[in-house]
């Protein structure tokens, strides 16, 4: 039943609007205290058999990382990141929009070549807010719709994309900034975590603004209160 309301929903806007296609965006390691922030635009070619996408957020690492796997199979997509220098220096909203940015250019070009120049394409984000760059792409119909990584096909694998291609690139970053645990906790604020950053202080690849308000945040708790925003659903 979970899957087939995705699927039913994501049919429901395109019968609405006429599409032909939806593309789905969402992102993934906003909240974590190092590493970049990634998004995923998705499109998705054949729904059939695709039981195995839900949001990101519902499935366990193994489940998420066999769903991406499968995924090509059923769908188009592309990622894109901004680093923890440009979450600094822009913020966490403006970097996680030209991420999604990234991965909408990257993928549209498969996605007219797949349903022809003159399809009508859809862009469904995830969040409150519609990105101010989707209007300077032409020939889109846009829309924000919330928690939409729970409720359309296309975003629930976006959410997949983004997230196994967040966490294999911090496992990777692991293999050079060492002492940190960023092979288990892919930069999100875990008790070992915060108990590194109070030793060693941050390294290049943390936010720093996002470091400061924690460790001010967390300055008089007992370390082991200091996880909580680490140990809950991440995104």
């Amino acid at each position: 039943m979970r899957h087939e309301a995705l699927a039913l929903f994501e049919q429901g806007i395109k019968s609405r609007y006429e599409l032909d296609v939806i593309i789905g965006i969402d992102e993934a390691g906003r909240g974590a205290l190092a590493g970049p922030v990634y998004a995923g635009a998705c499109a998705i070619t054949d729904p059939r058999g695709t039981m195995f996408i839900n949001d990101s957020k519902l499935l366990s690492q193994r489940q998420r990382e066999q769903a991406f796997e499968l995924l090509p199979a059923h769908a188009l997509f592309a990622t894109g990141s901004s680093t923890a220098a440009e979450i600094d220096a822009d913020g966490i909203l403006p970097a996680t929009y030209r991420a999604m940015e990234k991965a909408l250019i990257l993928l549209l070009p498969a996605v007219r070549q797949h349903w022809g120049i003159g399809s009508r394409i859809g862009v469904v984000v995830d969040g409150s807010l519609l990105p101010s760059f989707l209007e300077r792409v032409e020939h889109l119909i846009s829309m924000a719709i919330i928690d939409a990584d729970a409720i359309l096909l296309s975003v629930a694998a976006a959410s997949i994309a983004a997230k196994v291609s967040r966490d294999a690139a911090m496992r990777i970053m692991a293999r050079h900034v060492h002492g940190y645990g960023f092979e288990g906790n892919v930069g999100y604020g875990t008790r070992e975590h915060i108990q590194a950053l109070r030793i060693k202080g941050p390294s290049g690849e943390h936010r720093r603004t996002f470091v400061v308000k924690q460790l001010v945040q967390t300055e008089e708790l007992p370390l082991g209160r200091a996880a909580q925003p680490g140990t809950g659903k991440r995104r």
